[in-house]
């Protein structure tokens, strides 16, 4: 017999990985852990975004991420 996981649980672990994943990217943000802790997932993926897109922008030049940070978080 097959065991099929419920809708509800399997929403709930696709949401836990989803959120495990946001918690590991969220850790690579060049920003100290107070500020990373402050960030809701919504503005953690934002923060990652943009992390990333200035990144490629940048690609090949030095690049401060922080002041663009604190900006993000003053907003």
């Amino acid at each position: 017999m097959v065991s099929h996981r419920s809708t509800k649980g399997a929403s709930k672990a696709r949401r836990d990985h989803i959120n495990n994943e946001i918690r590991k990217m969220r850790s690579l943000l060049p920003v100290t852990s107070d500020e990373q802790e402050r960030l809701s997932y919504l503005h953690s993926m934002a923060a990652i975004c943009t992390y990333i897109r200035k990144s490629v922008l940048f690609q090949g030049e030095p690049f401060d991420f922080f002041p663009f940070f604190k900006t993000f978080i003053a907003l």
